[in-house]
């Protein structure tokens, strides 16, 4: 009873979120504020829905918790939920803190969007194994999770800051850069949209491959193994031959059979990612803006203080790098020594999680020993959420490991 309670408040805070986002987004163009800094017009829509939403996944969390006996964040449904919950809380803190209303535009829609990238995994809860039992791995996530959602407000606010201070004599690599951010953000959609759609259809196909072993292994023969797909296999395993799985949309299933060096599985994600982006990227241009999108939003912060926004980056970062500190690395490697008797295996989120810890300290040291401000200390910030995202939906989608839940899709 509880868990179906929690599932439907998990809906209604994804829709209080999306609300804010959409809110958000109309009130970027004309936002303002009322004496005495009330809110007015779409962005208090916005900021009302944001704070319903949190209050909701509040209690969708504590529900779950008490339905399971378990801390929801064992699995990678919870988890990404989870995020989405810190992130749009950072966000209500360091609002408070630094009135910016218009970073509501930009952080509320990577809250959604990671929320919506939730729903593609299994929702049930599932027993966990003597290793998972753990305070130490309650304590390691959830504190993690807390600095990912004040590093995702530093992004929010780092990409403002890029977009307000961009002139005709930004760098080119400097534009392509922006512009592949919004197309990495539409990519991500795209694969959630297609990926959740497939499932909730009940489209699947799996592949029944037969593998001849050679001569140098001990034992000649066969090994027969299947291979499952949720989204259309147009890259085939190694093994599969072109159309064996029959047509879909008349195109044969696998069109292409990769070789045995190359996961099929996961280059076929990332075709339908990288697709399904390209084409939102291509409607977007065509019957919104006709401009890049880096100049279009970059019209609708260009009344925003620069400096206040640098600020807003600097004490996200300030504020999670040492819970994420503690979080991803110091608990992190207590509970695999208890767990798997190992401080450190460089697991590939381990190793992603790392390179996100180093970006951050890069960010921290470059700004208060080196100086540095403005332009570069926000590249940097929008480099290491770019590192969270790939540990989050990279290394789980396309590298096998540890902690990876790659064959899933």
């Amino acid at each position: 009873m509880l868990l179906d309670v929690s599932f439907g408040l998990y809906l209604a805070a994804f829709a209080c979120y999306l609300f804010a986002s959409l809110a958000y987004g109309t009130g970027l163009i004309g936002v303002r504020l009322a004496p005495g800094g009330r809110l007015v017009g779409a962005t208090q829509w916005g900021w009302n829905a944001a704070t319903l939403g949190v209050v909701l996944h509040g209690a969708a969390i504590l529900s779950r918790f008490a339905g399971s006996g378990v801390w929801p964040t064992s699995n990678m449904f919870e988890f990404v939920t989870f995020m989405g919950f810190t992130i749009m809380l950072a966000f209500q803190v360091i609002n408070r803190l630094y009135p910016v209303p218009q970073l509501g535009a930009f952080v509320a829609p990577v809250a959604t969007i990671l929320i919506g990238y939730a729903a593609v995994f299994p929702v049930s809860v599932k027993p966990l194994i003597p290793a998972l039992q753990s305070q130490w791995l309650k304590l390691h996530v959830s504190m993690a999770a807390m600095g990912e959602g004040l590093f995702a407000v530093a992004f929010g606010a780092a990409l403002m800051y890029l977009l307000r201070t961009r002139d005709e004599k930004t760098k080119r690599w400097d534009e392509l850069a922006m512009e592949s951010l919004f197309y990495g953000a539409l990519a991500l959609v795209a694969f959630t949209v297609l990926a959740f759609g497939f499932r909730e259809t009940g489209h699947a196909w799996t592949f029944n491959i037969i593998d001849v072993l050679g001569q140098q292994n001990a034992t000649a023969g066969t090994v027969s193994r299947q291979v499952l797909y949720h989204l259309p296999p147009i890259l085939g395993p190694s093994g599969a031959a072109v159309g064996s799985l029959g047509r879909f949309l008349g195109i044969p299933m696998p069109l292409v059979q990769m070789p045995p060096w190359l996961n099929g599985k996961n280059l076929n994600t990332l075709l339908f990612a990288l697709g399904g982006g390209a084409a939102l990227y291509w409607l977007i241009r065509g019957f919104w803006t006709k401009k890049p999108l880096r100049a279009s939003l970059s019209g609708a912060v260009r009344g925003l203080d620069a400096e206040i926004l640098d600020e807003v980056s600097y004490r996200a970062v300030a504020i999670g790098y040492p819970i994420f500190t503690l979080g991803a690395l110091i608990f992190a490697m207590i509970w695999a020594k208890r767990a798997w008797s190992r401080y450190w295996a460089w697991d590939p989120k381990e190793t992603w999680a790392f390179i996100s810890w180093c970006v951050y300290t890069i960010y921290l040291h470059t700004r208060i020993a080196l100086g540095w401000q403005g332009r570069k200390s926000a590249w940097v910030a929008v480099i290491g959420f770019g590192v969270i995202l790939f540990t989050l939906v990279g290394v789980n989608l396309l590298i096998v490991g540890l902690h990876s839940y790659a064959g899933g899709n």
